[in-house]
């Protein structure tokens, strides 16, 4: 066993450096000082039980007297925590301690990717090569993000068959699993985006759980359909028809509204009005009223807002308009739509391919108003897709095992239509790629908007995202 502090009155917290100080010490500062040198002495010389606490069912490594946060996903790629300073160091991966593991295995031979988007350290502690990535907790990258990234590391690698990368987020589980499946996918070490996705699974956690969020892993997809296809990305503009949800989600006893948001990367552009949920009714379509022009990474959220309450969060989603090429069956016969009967016109219009998509060039981004429009306006023959993603695919949905709201079954179907290449970009500004260094604005915020959570999903919720139990010590918020 090792030696353990203990805590006396005359000893407090420093708020500006989080750690221990004596009270009214004039010599305040070395005992800082000593404290921190105690502080990585035992973190290194003993296993640490709250680091296994905080890490959860992240693998770690435990050899050679270290005990890290990180993982091995291959021989010369790295999943790790973050690697955080002073007190913080206690339950993450201390800063020092990741230098001297990767002094000590990889010395000249490695180089750090961060993809956080809230915090950063000076890269001179790793000699200047730690490059930045970053995107937001819980969200996808950006398709402007992933290909410099793989293309990065994988110019790295391959200047050195000694070389590693080390790639970390916050918790090193959820987004750097995103961008390490894309970089196995974009070096061919495997064909498939669920290939890739379970082999980091297995090996960067012991549940086999490591990219779970289905917009993340939906992303790892769509880079996979770039690489295998031989696709060269540009971002297509669509504008929304109408959403269907079906069937209808169980809120508060069958009698509720609902709202929804759509955002373009880091801009929100459109907020519905609210929509009453009649019970017993088996699906509710919205029909837009104004067309949205809507280009690259787009996230739609869900609200459920019931009488007298505050608002609560449902769901939401994200995609890129490239990618949604299922062509959309107009020719269907009378069917109900919120209780009554409809006609559909009767029509069938081939989807975009790819490579139609692929085709149609660049738009110019340098427009950054919204624009809505009538529908009335919008070219009747106008190629129409469809993006359908089930329960297992919505973010916050797929927690509801139980289907308590949303039934096995739940599906929602978004019915889009191409606008012409002419329109203007309505997409989130460029990431600006400028040495190791990649600046992006930051994806909407999920924590301006009220959440709700059941209590009886709250254990599989944190089995299943450890990265949204993982508070920063510093008290700085994980949402931008």
């Amino acid at each position: 066993m090792g030696d353990c502090t203990f805590f006396r009155k005359d000893l407090k917290v420093n708020p500006q450096s989080n750690v221990i100080v004596k009270e009214n010490d004039q010599e305040g500062h070395v005992f800082e000082e000593w404290y921190a040198q105690y502080l990585k002495m035992a973190n290194m010389k003993m296993p640490n039980p709250i680091k296994g606490l905080v890490s959860k069912r992240r693998k770690r490594y435990t050899q050679d007297g270290f005990d890290l946060d990180l993982t091995y996903i291959q021989n010369n790629l790295i999943a790790m925590g973050f690697p955080a300073e002073k007190l913080e160091g206690v339950y993450r991966n201390h800063i020092d301690d990741v230098y001297k593991f990767l002094e000590k295995k990889h010395k000249d031979h490695y180089k750090i990717y961060n993809l956080c988007s809230e915090r950063s350290y000076d890269g001179a502690r790793f000699h200047q090569r730690v490059a930045n990535y970053p995107f937001d907790d819980h969200n996808p990258p950006t398709m402007e993000v992933i290909q410099p990234f793989c293309a990065d590391v994988h110019n790295w690698l391959s200047q050195d068959t000694k070389n590693v990368a080390a790639v970390h987020c916050k918790a090193g589980k959820g987004r750097t699993g995103t961008m390490v499946c894309c970089y196995m996918l974009h070096a061919k070490h495997f064909q498939k985006a669920s290939d890739a996705l379970s082999y980091y699974g297995e090996r960067r956690t012991h549940d086999k759980k490591g990219v779970t969020i289905p917009s993340q892993r939906r992303y790892v997809e769509y880079y996979a359909s770039l690489v295998q296809e031989q696709l060269v990305y540009r971002p297509v503009t669509l504008a929304i028809r109408e959403i269907r949800l079906e069937p209808t989600p169980v809120l508060n006893g069958g009698q509720s509204t609902i709202t929804f948001s759509i955002s373009v990367g880091s801009e929100k552009h459109f907020v519905s009005p609210t929509y009453e949920v009649k019970k017993g009714v088996p699906s509710l379509t919205i029909k837009m009223e104004h067309l949205v022009p809507l280009q690259g990474d787009i996230k739609v959220d869900f609200f459920n807002k019931p009488k007298m309450m505050r608002k609560e969060k449902l769901f939401h989603f994200w995609f890129n308009t490239f990618f949604v090429k299922k062509e959309a069956n107009l020719n269907v016969p009378d069917m109900k739509e919120n209780g009554n009967e409809v006609e559909r016109p009767e029509r069938t219009i081939r989807a975009l391919s790819y490579d139609e998509q692929a085709q149609i060039g660049q738009v110019d981004a340098s427009s950054r108003s919204v624009r809505t429009r009538s529908l009335a306006s919008l070219d009747p023959d106008a190629k129409m897709v469809v993006l359908t993603l089930d329960k297992w695919e919505l973010d916050d949905a797929h927690k509801d095992k139980q289907n308590k709201i949303f039934a096995a079954d739940f599906r929602v179907h978004v019915l889009m239509a191409r606008l012409p290449p002419t329109e203007p970009s309505e997409w989130h500004k460029p990431c600006l790629h400028s040495g190791n260094a990649l600046h992006l604005t930051e994806t909407p915020s999920e924590s301006s908007e009220a959440d709700s959570t059941d209590p009886s999903t709250a254990e599989e919720d944190e089995e299943e995202e450890e990265e949204e139990e993982d508070g920063w010590e510093s008290g700085e918020s994980t949402y931008l």
